[in-house]
């Protein structure tokens, strides 16, 4: 057996390039314990375990049982069977009900088996669309082995396992006891443990990722993992492009661009989604330049402002999305700014064999970009986003290679995914989450990603998806309303996921897509600081106004709030944290996030409540609590209050200062409610209010009704042009009275 275990060892070896992070925590695998590895697909599952099997006869020359948990779905192959040392090999068949395959007789065994000293392998249960997926966040955990654990007292190892091509990485974690919930009701504790093992599975492929790549390695791996001819881009333009083709139009660019930059500079881009904005983007990273995304929707002011915070001395634009958008008058702004060039022309500047040199320095990518220029390390820089500037001039958030990699690894866990799904993008490219879940997370998973330019053409996007037949679609809860609609029934028909963010999803629009297609929207959380997703809901683990559990690798604090009862500041650190800010008016150097809690730990303006499932509900912005009567109020609770009275309409609250002579005696805020509701009813809001249990406090002194609520580009509620509106509307008004009036004002006119 040993001469078997040897020649096994030597082909492994021969034919594949092995290499393990953290084999030294399995030495104090001696005394026993329990090993849970993420499901990779059969074969490297059973080269796992062989290699697994190895090292627990070193540790035990003597012999020593060591026992492997299989399912039906992932059974060792048979020609590798002959070749692994005698093992305990249990089924765990949910199928059988009765005798040695019943759950519990087989959490009995495994534990009698782990407090005896032995170990044992666990493989969570895949499906078979999981043998390709990195983070394996579909698999079902065996909450039953981690109850056997606890009940032994014996820590648990947590493995990932990745093979590209004849490359395997394993990384292994540290041994940690098993922790959660004590609660005495066995499915609850099953679903604790299965959460624990999700987390830490996560944990660990974080690790094994993080401080190893930069977005263009990143790149280069997919398409040596997926294949050159696999189609990865297509967009409303008409262009596709493949892996390959991607590669070698961001080399050939990318040297043209690197004779008009400076390396290590910022680099402005005025571009809607696209494969040109992609192939852009990857040409700046190639060349070792830093991509700066403009919001060509926030207009002249907050644009220009933004290149003077980031020293931007060159922004690339398309002449024809200019025209086509109408931002002639922002790029003539810009102009004054920076030196503006149009990708046009660069394309004319593209001689035949820089075109033939560019396809082959493609076959060998990474060592290309490395000729072209240096190359950054996975901790520095990687792209600037801009804030909406909504509280003043725009800031430029800064992440890094690892910032946005950790961040699309933590969204893997949490959402399964695999090639074959096809993702309709209609975030725009500038907005965290269309940059990070729209554009660079499908590159690395090998999903194909149809990009459409603007998120409001409510008719064209359901029909675009029907074609397409896409399976997975994000948005805010505006965009996502305006599609169910407008579609037919069927447009959404091979839909798997839809995930809503940046603003509250209303519980019409959950309704809405529940009723008429049959599909649970997931709501999730995030900031542009936080590259940007910090929680989400999932199949798995899911419950209606919550935005779902943290992320892995996402450390929390909640600090209480003066005159708050409920609800505490949320302040979090992790590896998807930003590196810090670009500051208006600054030497265009970062500053790192840094609060109470020291630095690192990033403070993100929300109100939250954490239940004790770990599901996190937003109650608000800190600044959007107004304090009225010496009790800060919620203006999201007015917002949804208003949403429960008119749910087919959007609305928003802001606060105004108020007077004496405002307020009927009462200093403090004075509460104005923004609806689309053409007739809002006073009585209809108050009764509401009552059915609640909500105190008066709630009510809005007045309510204005407008034609549209202002948006910015991402969709969320632009509440500066808000303030704005009800401030204008209220001082044309009368409003020394104390009652409600109701003010109709057409969104469509000018307001200073």
């Amino acid at each position: 057996m040993r001469l078997r275990q040897f020649i096994l060892s030597g082909l492994l070896r021969l034919v594949l390039r092995i290499h393990v992070r953290g084999i030294d925590h399995l030495d104090t695998l001696k005394t026993g314990g329990l090993v849970i590895a993420n499901h990779p697909g059969n074969v490297k599952q059973g080269i796992w375990l062989a290699w697994l099997a190895r090292h627990w006869a070193r540790l035990h020359p003597d012999g020593g049982p060591l026992l492997f948990f299989a399912h039906p779905n992932a059974a060792l192959p048979v020609w590798l069977r002959p070749w692994l040392p005698p093992l305990l090999i249990q089924t765990a068949d949910p199928l059988a009900q009765q005798g040695d395959h019943a759950l519990p007789a087989t959490t009995r065994r495994l534990a009698d088996h782990l407090r005896a000293g032995g170990a044992a392998m666990v493989f969570p249960i895949a499906l078979p669309m999981a043998a390709v997926s990195v983070a394996r966040a579909q698999n079902k955990p065996y909450g039953w082995s981690l109850l056997a654990a606890q009940q032994a007292n014996v820590p648990v190892w947590i493995v990932t396992i990745e093979q590209i091509g004849r490359e395997v990485n394993w990384t292994i974690l540290p041994p940690r006891a098993v922790s959660f919930t004590d609660d005495p009701e066995p499915r609850t504790r099953r679903q604790a443990a299965g959460q624990w093992a999700q987390d830490r599975l996560g944990e660990a492929a974080l690790a094994h990722h993080l401080g190893r790549h930069t977005l263009w390695q990143v790149l280069c791996r997919a398409t040596r993992q997926y294949g050159r001819q696999r189609l990865i881009l297509t967009d409303a333009t008409g262009l596709s492009a493949t892996y390959g083709q991607l590669l070698t139009r961001a080399l050939i660019l990318g040297e043209l661009l690197a004779k008009q930059t400076q390396p290590g500079a910022y680099v402005g881009l005025l571009l809607p989604t696209s494969i040109a904005a992609t192939t852009t983007f990857f040409a700046l990273q190639a060349i070792g330049r830093i991509p700066a995304l403009l919001n060509f929707t926030a207009g002249p002011g907050p644009v220009c402002s933004a290149c003077r915070t980031a020293r931007i001395q060159t922004v690339y634009t398309s002449r024809r999305f200019v025209h086509k958008a109408k931002l002639e008058a922002l790029v003539t702004a810009l102009q004054q700014e920076s030196q503006v060039i149009f990708l046009e022309e660069v394309r004319r500047q593209i001689k035949p064999w820089q075109a033939l040199s560019g396809w082959w320095r493609a076959w060998c990518p990474e060592k290309s970009a490395q000729r072209l220029a240096p190359q950054g390390r996975p901790g520095q820089p990687a792209v600037v986003l801009f804030t909406s500037g909504s509280e003043g001039e725009p800031k430029g958030v800064v992440l890094s290679h690892d910032n946005l990699l950790a961040n699309g690894v933590q969204v893997r866990t949490r959402i399964d995914i695999h090639p074959d799904d096809i993702l309709l993008n209609v975030l725009p490219v500038f907005h965290a989450f269309g940059l990070t879940v729209g554009t660079l997370f499908p590159l690395w998973a090998g999903i194909r990603c149809h990009g459409l330019p603007s998120p409001l053409d409510y008719h064209l996007i359901p029909e675009v998806a029907y074609t397409l037949r896409a399976t997975l679609l994000a948005g805010t809860d505006t965009f996502l309303a305006g599609y169910a609609r407008a579609a037919d029934p069927s447009d959404f028909l091979w839909m798997r996921h839809v995930v809503a963010g940046a603003e509250p999803l209303r519980e019409e629009t959950y309704r809405l897509w529940m009723e008429r297609f049959g599909i649970r929207i997931l709501e999730g959380y995030g900031t542009t600081e936080a590259s940007p997703v910090l929680a989400v809901n999932t199949p798995q683990a899911c419950r209606f106004g919550s935005v779902g559990r943290l992320v892995p690798g996402v450390e929390y604090r909640l600090d209480p709030v003066p005159d708050m009862t409920r609800g505490a500041l949320l302040v979090v650190r992790g590896p998807n944290i930003m590196l810090g800010y670009l500051l208006p008016g600054g030497d265009g150097h970062y500053h790192p996030p840094v609060s109470q809690h020291g630095a690192g730990w990033y403070a993100s303006g929300d109100i939250v409540h954490l239940d004790a499932q770990g599901f996190l509900h937003i109650l608000g912005r800190a600044k959007r609590f107004a304090k009225v009567g010496g009790e800060m109020i919620s203006l999201a609770a007015v917002e949804q209050l208003a949403a429960l009275t008119w749910p087919e309409y959007r609305h928003a609250a802001v606060s105004l200062s108020a007077g004496r002579h405002e307020t009927g005696g009462r200093k403090g805020e004075h509460l104005i409610l923004v609806t689309e509701c053409p007739h809002p009813d006073r009585r209809a809001l108050l009764s509401q209010l009552r059915t609640k249990g909500m105190g008066e406090m709630y009510l809005p002194g007045k309510i204005v009704s407008v034609s549209a609520i202002p948006l910015l580009g991402s969709g969320k509620t632009d509440f500066a042009a808000v303030q704005t509106l009800a401030a204008h509307t209220i001082q044309e008004k009368n409003h020394a009275t104390t009652l409600l009036p109701v003010f109709s004002v057409d969104h469509g006119q000018p307001f200073p």
